[in-house]
Parts: C-alpha cells; structure tokens; sequence
C-alpha cells in the first residue's frame, strides 16, 4: 500500500481528548460567526430579523451528541462578543441564554434520537428538521412573549414584535441547514479536502454563470421593489433559478445557491432601509425559497441515491456487479466489432478474514475502503474496477492483452504487499490475482470472471504458463 495504512484506535483516550477540542472550538469559533451575522439584522433590543444561530447550535448538538451541551452554552455566552459585556454577566443576559440553550439544545437532541448523525441527507432528516425549525421558534418566541413588558405594549404593537420574533427566528433556523451542512462536510472530510473539493466544485462555469444569474436578478428585484415598495410579487424571479440549481445539481448546491442568493437580497434590503420595503414578506419568501429547494432537492437527491446504490458498492463507492456486467458486456461487443483484447483480473485479498476475527467489522470496512482505492490508483480511468463481494474484486481491462494485463497485476501485488496497523495491532495481508484473457479464454464477461478465478486458484498452487516471457496465471 505504498506504505503503512494506520488507522485510528477510538478507544485512545488522547485522540479523544484532541477531537474534542477541536470540535468544541469549531462550534464556538462558527457559532460567533453566525451570531455576528444575526446581529446585522437587529431591529430592536432581542430581536433580529434573521436569526440562525440557535438552530445551527441545534444541529450541531444532533450531529455531535449530548456531551457538547457546555461547548453550547459557552458558544451562546462568547458568541455575543464584542457587542456584550460578558465580564459583567447578570441575569438579564442569563434568561434569554438559558432560553435558547433549553429549547434548541433539546430539541438538538430529540433530533438526535430519531435520526442518525452517520447518514444524513434524507428525507426523513430534512422533514424532521423543518419541523424542529417551526416548532423551537413557535416555543421559543412564547417564552419570550413571557418575559416582555405586557403593560407597557399595545397589542398591535406585541403582535409585531412577537411575529418578528418568530419569523426571524423561523427564517435563521430554515437558513441554518445549509450552513450546518457545510459544517458536516467540514467535520466529515477535513479542512484541506473541504476547501479544495468544495471551491472547485462551486466555481464551475455553469455554477459561477447561475450564481451571477441569482446576484443580478436579485438586484433587479430590489430596484423594482424599491420603487413601489412590494417586494414579494418580484421575488418569484430570484426563486426560479434558485429552483432550476436544486433541479440540476441536487439539494446541496441548491441549499447554497438559496442561501447566497438570500442572503444577497437580505443585505440589499438592509443597506437601502428595509423598514421601507416589507422586510417582513422578504422573511417569508426566505423561508418558502430555502423549504421549496429542499423538497426539489429531495426528490433529486433520492433519484441518484436509488440509482447509486441500484450500481454502486454502498462500502467502496466501487462498480457493483449489475453495472459491471453492463459495462463489460458493451467493451466486448466492441472489442469482438475491432478486433483487439480484453482482460479481466480477479483480486483476492489473502488473510482479510483475520481482521475481521482480531479487529472487528468495522475495522475491516475501514481497510476494504482503503485497499480499493489503493488498488484504483494502480489502473487506468477508462479500467472498470467492481467489487466482487467480500473481500474479492474484478477489474476489465479494456484493450489490454495477457502480458500487459501480468504487469497490471505486478503492480497491484507490490502496491498491497505491506503489513497493515490497526491500532496497536497489525496484520500482514497478501493478495492473489488471476487473469483471462477475450477472446482466449472466454466470449463473455461471466466465463471470464469464472476463467479468472480459476486462474486466481492457480497461482495459489503454483501453476504457471510462459507466454511472451511473461509469467502469468491462466484458465
């Protein structure tokens, strides 16, 4: 493998002790952030018009567990810096932070116990979540309702207050999906990859074309909503697309595009004096924008889950058979139409089951991820790679003769012959690979897996063919 794959011992109390620091200054350090925002939006002492910051504590508390309900409370205290005098903390500054820490911090955890933090981006999550948005500002605005002033407020003036609340509160906790999303990628896959998978993917011509589409449509609506101060009747142009992103690119790219293109609109209305234009239905058309991405997204997303998983290795991301078999049975029609060979390696890996024994599964998952793609690095793009089951793999090489196909598989054997640690532990794994060859040893992708095996078998008693110089297992 090019080297030792060590993987991480959970039970190490140190590598404990470090991923919970670093997540704990993640939430405080994004929770600021996002608080820093909730203030520009500020219309009255309590009460911002858009207001994400509870919610995204919500998530993260689902996401990261129980046990991170300090590092809550802390975010909340820090996260009015610098515009709170936190040296000088009373209990005017405790009631509405214990109000936000009870109410979204549970609710961080009944979300908790009805979905799974490992798997994410469904449709039961999405609707929970959507839920929870609704419910923890319906909550969280009568429990601030209790704590005003009732004497002092006409009621005319307490319903707009109170429906300023909830909407602002309502619109930051819709919004802060896509924030908490990226937080999850960010958490998942590291700061490197995130930034380098993510940029990348995010500056692609078309996406780069539709996120200038959304800017100026967006300052096109505020100009017309500007000029006769309705907002809401224009602001269907910055939704379609917004929409068409979620169609296209799935529900994470359309959570972005939504987000910016929000976002935009909302500093616009800030910068010109909102208190003009209906700063209320922009609220709204806020949250119907993020909500209606989501159901498109869905809809989208679980088309190519069904497709994923219908043709992909839910463990290794590799081919599965079904699609295998598909892709073979087209690369020999063309290769029997030209004329030329094909080639098909059956991989083995020798003393896997060992792993599995000693370590457990989820060690041996671990492993299989990373000697698959270990194994891809070693063929071409235009190669189909499979998992055969287990800990057994197929590959076609497309336009490869028996020789070539030999050295292909040297190169796989001397890439995975290194002794493997799993903690403390280690385990020496081996790999036996066989070959046929189209049209020699078989005029279909089935009796060439077959003839591969065979020839996989072979090589472990030791039969060997000459050919061309090469030394290569056979059917």
């Amino acid at each position: 493998m090019g080297g030792s794959a060590e993987l991480q011992n959970l039970a190490d109390p140190k590598t404990h002790i470090r991923e919970y620091a670093v997540n704990s200054l993640l939430f405080i350090f994004t929770f600021w952030v996002v608080n820093q925002v909730a203030y520009l939006f500020t219309v009255t002492e309590g009460v911002s018009l858009f207001y994400p910051p509870s919610a995204y504590a919500m998530y993260l508390i689902f996401l990261l567990g129980g046990k991170y309900l300090p590092v809550h409370f802390l975010a909340i205290y820090l996260g009015g810096l610098p515009y709170r005098d936190v040296f000088n903390y009373d209990l005017e500054m405790l009631i509405p932070d214990l109000r936000q820490f009870v109410i979204y911090g549970t609710a961080g955890l009944i979300l908790r116990k009805i979905n799974s933090p490992e798997d994410i981006l469904n449709a039961k999550f999405f609707y929970s979540v959507m839920v929870a948005s609704f419910l923890t500002a319906l909550i969280s605005t009568a429990v601030f309702v209790t704590d005003i002033d009732l004497e002092a407020q006409s009621f005319s003036s307490l319903i707009e207050i109170s429906s300023s609340f909830f909407v602002g509160n309502l619109t930051g906790a819709v919004t802060a999906i896509p924030l908490f999303l990226l937080f999850h990628k960010l958490w998942k896959i590291g700061w490197n990859e995130f930034t380098s998978s993510f940029l990348v993917n995010l500056f692609k011509p078309q996406k780069v074309a539709a996120l200038l589409i959304i800017m100026i449509l967006t300052a096109l609506v505020f100009q017309l909503g500007k000029m006769d101060e309705e907002f809401s009747k224009f602001y269907y142009l910055i939704l379609i697309p917004i929409v068409w992103s979620a169609v296209k690119w799935g529900l994470s790219n359309g959570l972005v595009f939504a987000f910016i293109g929000n976002l935009f609109a909302l500093s616009l209305f800030i910068l010109g004096g909102y208190s003009h234009y209906g700063i209320f239905e922009v609220q709204i058309m806020f949250t119907i924008s993020i909500v209606t991405v989501i159901l498109i997204g869905l809809v989208h997303d679980e088309r190519d889950l069904f497709y994923q998983r219908a043709m992909y290795d839910d463990l290794t991301g590799l081919a599965n058979m079904r699609l295998f078999r598909e892709v073979c049975f087209t690369s020999i029609a063309r290769a029997k139409r030209k004329g030329h060979e094909c080639s098909v390696l059956f991989i083995d890996i020798d003393g896997f089951k060992s792993v599995n024994d000693t370590f457990g599964h989820r060690a041996g998952d671990e492993i299989l991820q990373k000697l698959s793609q270990d194994i891809k690095g070693c063929v071409r793009d235009s190669d189909i790679f499979a998992r055969f089951g287990g800990d057994e793999f197929v590959i076609f090489l497309d336009e490869i003769s028996a020789d070539k196909a030999a050295g292909v598989s040297e190169k796989i054997i001397e890439k995975l012959a290194n002794t493997v640690r799993i903690g403390t532990g280690t385990v020496q794994l081996g790999v036996s690979i066989g070959i046929s060859t189209y049209p020699r040893d078989g005029a279909d992708i089935d009796t060439l897996i077959r003839r591969s095996d065979e020839a996989r078998v072979m090589v472990i008693s030791g039969v060997w063919k000459q050919a061309e110089g090469m030394a290569y297992p056979v059917g």
